[in-house]
């Protein structure tokens, strides 16, 4: 099912020998209460399948005699507790011998369906376990491979209570703890089944079990695939206001230190209610800063890929909620809380297609105004955008790099249908529902003392330490162009130390498109095309300009130098002889 990961030029990863893609069956509640909850879980569910396979959505209601026969694997998010599960679920499950992960809800169903008197391997006979409806214990954190995963209080998930009475027969794979360290079983596994107490995916943070379960769900549905721990580093926020001279001290930084990364650009700069000018509005473009465009071609040529940030970065005259590009949302209305933290509020007025095709069709003109390589990967401003937003995007870019909004509805094809949305971040690259590569943004970003937009290096380091225990993990981040390069250099060390290996995010999207690979998505032409740009003597010679009239002044001077006039040091041995006559 899956080929080894190579070293791509010392940059990047690749797959090879990669066969056809898996399928697994991605089952989600569609009825009972809070089902629509459930569902947009599902989804996120259906988006780490995308990291080893295709991913199918049904709702569980749906599911008759054998459905699970044309997949590989089987998920089933059982959220709502009051539905009945169909009978031919229980049987399916009990009966075989492929892989599936039951994820919360319904344990004591497969309990008193399963063939207790005859157990056999890979069968998904529950002997070995029991299991209560419910418990109502605080627990605060998940134990996985001797670290401590944190769980937000918010969460009011209901848990099943899971005893292990025979221990040869199941695999506790992760514990979770109250705060007077009681424990129960979290995940076990046995046989073929995978069994998880809770949905994870309420509430997941940075640090979150919501990664305990990604490595778990990894490993169930592609046991013998490679890992590692790889680092993605991105400057961020890049505008025409840029100074040139700051993005030259990152370039070479990332040059000396022989790091690939990425740097998120848009290409227009507007302040419509002058904000840093005075009262006065303004905008100008990367075409009307030539320095700026000329430092990221220098960015460039340093191992950086250029990767587009939204066409302004804030939206028309509207303060979203501020004004100035580089602050503001683009794709999605916000505001400011009590605390001067953003919150999300609804698409935009004008939420149609049409005005973001518009809006990715002024952006890459830009581009090619200020004589940039076409991007081939996009991050959202703020990581905001609406549905309709999302799909114009894929339109024009196979591949971004950002924490993602999915939508209530999306599970069943309706798309933002019930109101409701939630972010989802990634340990690994996947290709998520929509057919997009996601590439992982897992650690945040450094941001200074007193700020509430970021995190401390100390923080970001030790997420990174935790992530160690995942078989595969990204240490993804984002640092802002305009800080000083100490916090970069130590996060970029402490990563470096722990054992990870930074790669580009070219590198990082093969790992994925060779695995689960989308014909349309022109990925790897794209992405073919950008590397072609930047490799081409038209693009190494840009900006060369001051150099090449140098060295032509040069080299007309030694050519002068040496075919003109030139006075005699010595005499010949004709004019010595007759001196002496």
């Amino acid at each position: 099912m899956h080929g080894a990961l190579i070293a791509d030029e010392g940059d990047g990863l690749v797959q090879t020998d990669a066969t056809d893609p898996s399928s697994v069956l991605v089952l989600y509640p569609d009825t009972g209460e809070g089902a629509e909850y459930g569902a947009l879980h599902a989804v996120n569910v259906a988006n780490l399948v995308g990291r080893h396979a295709e991913a199918a959505l049904m709702g569980i209601s749906e599911y008759e005699a054998d459905d699970r026969d044309a997949h590989d694997a089987l998920v089933v998010v059982n959220t709502a507790w009051e539905p009945e599960l169909p009978a031919a679920l229980i049987e399916d499950v009990v009966a075989s011998e492929e892989t599936t992960i039951w994820i919360e809800g319904g344990p004591d169903d497969l309990q008193s369906s399963a063939p207790v008197a005859s157990p056999v391997a890979n069968s998904f006979a529950q002997a070995g376990w029991l299991a209560e409806q419910v418990t109502g214990e605080d627990f605060n954190e998940v134990l996985y491979a001797g670290e401590r995963f944190p769980r937000n209080p918010d969460s009011t998930h209901t848990m099943a209570a899971i005893e292990v009475t025979d221990p040869t027969r199941v695999d506790v794979l992760a514990e979770m703890r109250t705060s007077t360290g009681e424990t129960r079983p979290w995940a076990i596994r046995s046989g073929a089944l995978t069994y998880v107490a809770e949905s994870p995916m309420a509430y997941a943070g940075t640090d979150d079990r919501y990664l305990v379960f990604t490595d778990i769900l990894s490993r169930a549905l592609a046991p013998q695939a490679d890992g590692g721990h790889y680092a993605l580093l991105r400057i961020e926020d890049i505008g025409p206001e840029a100074d040139p001279e700051q993005l030259r001290v990152m370039a070479h930084y990332m040059e000396e230190a022989a790091l690939p990364f990425s740097a998120t650009v848009y290409d227009t700069y507007r302040d419509p209610q002058g904000m840093y000018n005075n009262g006065v509005g303004e905008s100008f473009t990367l075409q009307d800063r030539p320095h700026v465009a000329r430092a990221l071609r220098d960015m460039v040529r340093a191992g950086g890929t250029l990767i587009m940030h939204g066409h302004t970065h804030q939206l028309d005259q509207q303060m979203n909620p501020f004004g100035p590009s580089g602050q503001d949302y683009e794709f999605f209305k916000a505001s400011l809380d009590g605390q001067g933290k953003f919150v999300l509020d609804a698409p935009v007025e004008d939420d149609t297609l049409y005005r973001w095709r518009r809006t990715m069709n002024a952006g890459l003109e830009g581009w090619e105004a200020a004589d940039l390589p076409r991007p081939f990967i996009f991050t959202f401003p703020h990581y905001a955008g609406s549905l309709s937003a999302y799909q114009a995007i894929s339109e024009f870019m196979p591949v971004r790099f950002e924490r993602v909004l999915y939508f209530g509805g999306e599970a069943e094809g309706q798309g933002d249908s019930h109101g409701i949305y939630g972010e989802q971040f990634f340990p690994y690259p996947v290709r998520d529902i929509r057919g997009d590569i996601i590439l992982p943004e897992t650690l945040g970003n450094f941001a200074p003392d007193g700020s509430i937009h970021g995190r401390s290096v100390d923080e970001m380091l030790a997420t990174a330490r935790r992530n160690l225990v995942l078989r595969e993990a990204y240490a993804g981040f984002f640092y802002h162009w305009y800080l000083d390069t100490q916090e970069l250099d130590q996060l970029v060390t402490g990563l470096r130390d722990m054992g990870y290996d930074f790669i580009s995010p070219e590198g990082a999207a093969t790992t994925v498109a060779t695995v689960v690979p989308e014909p349309d998505s022109g990925f790897h032409r794209m992405a073919a095309s950008y590397r072609a740009t930047i490799a081409s003597p038209d693009f190494w010679l840009q900006d060369r300009t001051e150099w090449i009239i140098l060295l032509l002044i040069v080299l007309a001077h030694l050519i002068i130098f040496r075919i003109g006039p030139r006075k005699s040091g010595t005499q010949s041995t004709g004019d010595a002889q007759r001196d002496d006559d």
